[in-house]
């Protein structure tokens, strides 16, 4: 049944100034004033009742669109994915396409795959199969046995023969001896034989687990066949509009940027938001999504805080429904003019290699949607150079450039080999009853990898991540802010983002960081690379590059509300 887009209209009451007159890019990372009067009001509606507060406590991704009607001023409510089994609840808006509707043809072949797997679980644990399994095992196990035995009888036979040769003599020796030549080839032919009949009872015991293992293998090939066949048709069938009128297929919207969508793609909350708000004739003004509950393990969510859409599901998918509302919403950091090369700063230079103070908010190197980077801003200045490390697009500082390739390789070598002495600096935004204090010094190492949906984010993973180690002291702590000095000893990707705000690290995000903390709490990440130390590849000279720290030492925010 279709919802009521009256009960799913909540007004919304804000001050002069405080809703925008045109579409505001909900990834910039601080909301306006609209979108966060919105969210306090949904963490209030959900909170207060107890379905609701279980059922999004483990965890969740919610979601609020302003929106403006008849000259009303509201706001539409949305969650990712399902919660408490279900991905309709009253007052929130319904998924882009309802997966769980038990007549719909999804959950139809959901149910041939179950009985699929059923099938396949039944015949896997059948006494049949089971039995077929266990005389595999017992006939391997005692074909082993008795080859054992055999060999262990030749070897005393062979020790017997050996002293009858060291003894034998005289006429008789050659007849002696061919015989026991005689014994040894029988000995190694009945090991031939006895390892030929236990193959031939192996083998019949073999085709009695196989007969029923073929069976599971062709269950599995069309459980898998029948899987990917609905995913296709889900992508396939349900379509997202955008502001333009356009209406596609999310594989459609996928396959123009050489993707495919990953399942559960759609069912996050922007597209159920904007699909919702173009279907019924709302004009969207200021949107935002945020986290309510417990952070996944390994993950970096606070409770009430805003955070960007995944890339890797929602990426695509926006940049297409965003089109005619806000232009290249989805990129992860402001594009940088051409006229910042003129502003490039160069610290170092030498006929080998070149140092520059990477401003915050360009990339280190030439990638998509990431505007002019800083190797080639450098790079019509002074010619071409190469890549020796990076520095994330919101984090500034020093940044070496090699001249020639020889050079690339040595220092490559010994950033990798830790041979380097990396130094930053960052302001800290803690939480009330930080644990840690002034001139604290310690080690922090925790393993990190990828989030594969959540690109670029990065997850702390004990089992599979790789090491990352950080050495870190504590400058001051006051008003909610703390000054420290990070010298990291390996390189992640956001080693030093995930190490401070991670309840395993410092339990503190970075000021500033759009990602793991609130880009509310600064203008920019306060994170800077401060110096790098180096050992020359020509010259062979111990080299330190220093950059000035382009923020205020004594900086503070007020914790965000």
């Amino acid at each position: 049944m279709a919802a009521n887009t009256d009960s799913l209209l909540h007004p919304l009451q804000c001050g002069p100034g405080e809703i925008p007159e045109t579409f505001t890019d909900p990834f910039r990372y601080v909301p306006c004033p609209a979108v966060k009067r919105a969210m306090s009001e949904v963490m209030r509606h959900v909170a207060s009742d107890e379905t609701l507060d279980e059922a999004f406590s483990e965890g969740k991704m919610l979601g609020v669109l302003v929106v403006r009607k008849d000259g009303m001023t509201a706001f539409l409510a949305a969650f990712s994915g399902n919660a408490g089994g279900r991905n309709r609840i009253p007052w929130f808006v319904p998924p882009v396409y309802d997966l769980l509707d038990p007549q719909g043809h999804f959950k139809k072949e959901e149910t041939a795959i179950s009985l699929t797997v059923k099938e396949q679980e039944r015949l896997t644990r059948s006494k049949e199969h089971v039995e077929a399994l266990r005389r595999v095992e017992e006939t391997r196990e005692a074909k082993s046995a008795a080859i054992a035995e055999w060999k262990a009888r030749m070897a005393e036979s062979k020790k017997r023969r050996d002293v009858i040769r060291r003894g034998t003599g005289g006429d008789s020796a050659q007849t002696v001896l061919a015989g026991l030549v005689r014994e040894s080839q029988f000995e190694k032919a009945e090991l031939k034989r006895i390892s030929a009949q236990w193959d031939r009872r192996l083998d019949d015991a073999l085709r009695d687990a196989e007969a029923t293992e073929l069976k599971i293998r062709e269950l599995k090939e069309r459980r898998r066949a029948m899987s990917d066949a609905l995913q296709k048709w889900v992508f396939d069938t349900f379509r997202v509009s955008n502001a333009l009128g356009v209406s596609k297929s999310i594989s459609e919207v996928f396959a123009e940027e050489g993707a495919a969508p990953p399942g559960g793609t759609g069912e996050c909350a922007a597209p159920k938001l904007l699909q919702y708000a173009y279907g019924h004739g709302l004009k969207p003004l200021a949107m935002g999504e945020f986290w309510y509950g417990k952070s996944p393990a390994g993950e970096i969510r606070s409770h009430g805080r805003f955070y960007p859409s995944c890339e890797a599901k929602c990426g695509p998918l926006l940049r297409f429904m965003l089109q005619g509302l806000a232009e290249n919403a989805l990129w992860k950091g402001a594009a940088v003019q051409d006229n910042h090369v003129a502003e490039l700063r160069i610290l170092y230079e030498d006929e080998t290699l070149a140092a520059v103070d990477k401003p915050s908010g360009t990339a280190s190197v030439p990638g998509r949607r990431c505007g002019t980077s800083v190797q080639e801003m450098l790079g019509r200045r002074i010619g071409e150079v190469f890549p020796v490390h990076r520095l994330d697009m919101d984090t500034s500082g020093v940044l070496i450039f090699a001249k020639t390739l020889r050079a690339q390789r040595h220092l490559r070598a010994q950033f990798e080999s830790r041979q380097t002495v990396k130094t930053y600096l960052a302001m800290l935004e803690t939480p009330p009853a930080w644990p840690h204090h002034e001139s604290e010094k310690g080690r922090i190492s925790l393993p990190l990898c990828p989030d594969r949906l959540e690109r670029p984010r990065q997850k702390t993973d004990h089992e599979h991540g790789k090491e990352a180690v950080t050495d870190y002291e504590i400058i001051s702590v006051r008003d909610g802010a703390a000054e420290v000095v990070f010298h990291p000893l390996t390189g992640r990707t956001h080693q030093l983002r995930v190490h401070s705000a991670s309840p395993e690290g410092l339990n503190a995000p970075i000021m500033g960081d759009r990602l793991y903390g609130s880009a509310e709490s600064a203008p920019r990440l306060m994170l800077h690379a401060a110096s790098v130390s180096f050992t020359h590849p020509e010259s062979g000279e111990r080299i330190t590059v220093e950059s000035e720290v382009p923020f205020a030492r004594d900086a503070v925010c007020s914790r965000p509300e």
